[in-house]
């Protein structure tokens, strides 16, 4: 097959997600740029079938579109949200984190990445302990399995979800990572695919914050409304 002949160099220029898939296979591209796929394949053991596979495993899209994600229940949007969640801090910021680290070029980005990866993925469990577990509170108020609706909601009355929308609307965590990379000089095979990732990563990061700001918060909104107002007609606390 055609691939197979390719240098890793061409490879990964056709489509820097190969990168990753040779990542996952144990071959760092940037090591071998002008050896064929072939060679690299027979001598790590790989056969083709499963070499195959990856690349079409990692190409794949497992993004859901906004109409889709619209129609279905805010408890699925949180668990989307969540499973992209886990990719980030499972799958794409360790495979990044590598790639700048092992760079051998010493820049401003393989001083500031890792920071932003310890800050980002506290965001992101704070965001689910606090944002997703309350939402959750509320549909299951909603739904009548909170015994005491009242004590549960006082015990969130210092969380504001229309301020936290507000803040979120105004977050930009890739904004001084992605000047570093539109300013960099540097045009190797091992820095474009880093560039690269990092750019689609940054969509990734664009297109969760949208799901969250234009299906999630407003959806959530609505639904505190009407959890208050169905609370607040029960009989009071003695």
């Amino acid at each position: 097959m055609r691939v197979f002949d390719l240098t890793i160099r061409s490879l990964v220029d056709e489509n820097y997600i190969y990168a990753r898939a040779l990542s996952y296979l144990g071959i760092d591209f940037y090591r071998h740029p002008d050896r064929t796929l072939r060679e690299v394949c027979g001598q790590m053991g790989l056969q083709k079938g499963q070499v195959l596979k990856a690349f079409y495993l990692f190409d794949r899209s497992h993004r859901f579109s906004f109409q889709e994600l619209g129609k279905y229940p805010l408890e699925i949007v949180i668990e989307y949200l969540k499973y992209a969640h886990h990719l980030f801090i499972k799958e794409k910021l360790p495979y990044i984190a590598n790639l700048v680290h092992q760079y051998e070029t010493l820049n401003d980005l393989k001083l500031i990445f890792p920071e932003f990866v310890e800050e980002f993925i506290n965001h992101i469990y704070e965001e689910e302990d606090t944002l997703f577990s309350y939402i959750n509170l509320l549909l299951k108020i909603q739904k009548g399995e909170v015994s005491n609706p009242q004590i549960a909601l006082w015990r969130h009355r210092k969380l504001s979800l229309k301020q936290i929308h507000t803040d979120h609307c105004e977050e930009d965590e890739l904004a001084g990572i992605r000047n570093l990379v539109e300013e960099a000089d540097m045009s190797d095979l091992h820095w474009r695919v880093i560039a690269q990732e990092i750019k689609a990563f940054d969509r990734e990061m664009w297109y969760h914050a949208e799901i969250e700001n234009k299906i999630l918060f407003p959806r959530a909104v609505a639904l505190e409304a009407v959890v208050r107002e169905k609370v607040n007609n029960l009989t009071p606390l003695n």
